[in-house]
């Protein structure tokens, strides 16, 4: 029998078996990859979103005239921010009314007087804690938000879990 022709049984058997090893882990790294490029595009999502809504919210607060107290509701979850504001008045009027509160989805919303309620989150984050407290000090009157989004995760699988907690407070300027 000449050995310098083919494979033997052997070597056939470590071939395969290289293969089979190597192709294993190939897989696995595509799949942890695919896991991890799934984990982060979702707490971006997330981050993102609520990040957004946030400095939608800081916004009317620094640009509002007043709090409008008998709609709001502070230091509870789920807060209701009213705000009246001189800024964008429909024609003929001279204040604006704008509420900040969670819908029946757990999206954060914000209506204005005589529009249509609109979402600030997206439909795949919902809003799991959000607290409005009213601060003066030496009568500059402020607004805390609290405000903790969740990655609605429609599947028990951990690498769709994403959670961001965002604190920040605004001051009124009456401009």
């Amino acid at each position: 029998m000449n050995k310098n022709k083919g494979f033997t049984l052997i070597e056939l058997i470590i071939y395969v078996t290289a293969f089979a090893i190597i192709t294993t882990i190939l897989t696995l790294f595509v799949f942890n990859f695919i896991n991890v490029y799934t984990k982060i595009r979702i707490t971006k999502e997330v981050s993102e979103g609520s990040q957004i809504a946030m400095e939608t919210m800081l916004l009317e607060i620094k640009h509002a005239k007043d709090i409008y107290a008998p709609t709001s509701s502070f230091d509870s979850h789920p807060g209701q921010l009213s705000l009246e504001t001189e800024k964008d008045t429909p024609t003929g009027e001279e204040i604006l009314y704008i509420d900040f509160y969670l819908d029946d989805n757990n999206r954060l919303c914000m209506k204005k007087e005589g529009q249509e309620s609109e979402p600030l989150t997206p439909e795949n984050i919902e809003i799991n804690n959000l607290i409005f407290n009213y601060l003066t000090i030496n009568g500059v009157e402020s607004i805390r938000i609290e405000l903790l989004a969740n990655y609605k995760n429609r599947t028990e699988r951990i690498t769709h879990q994403a959670t961001t907690t965002i604190i920040s407070t605004a001051n009124l300027r009456n401009d």
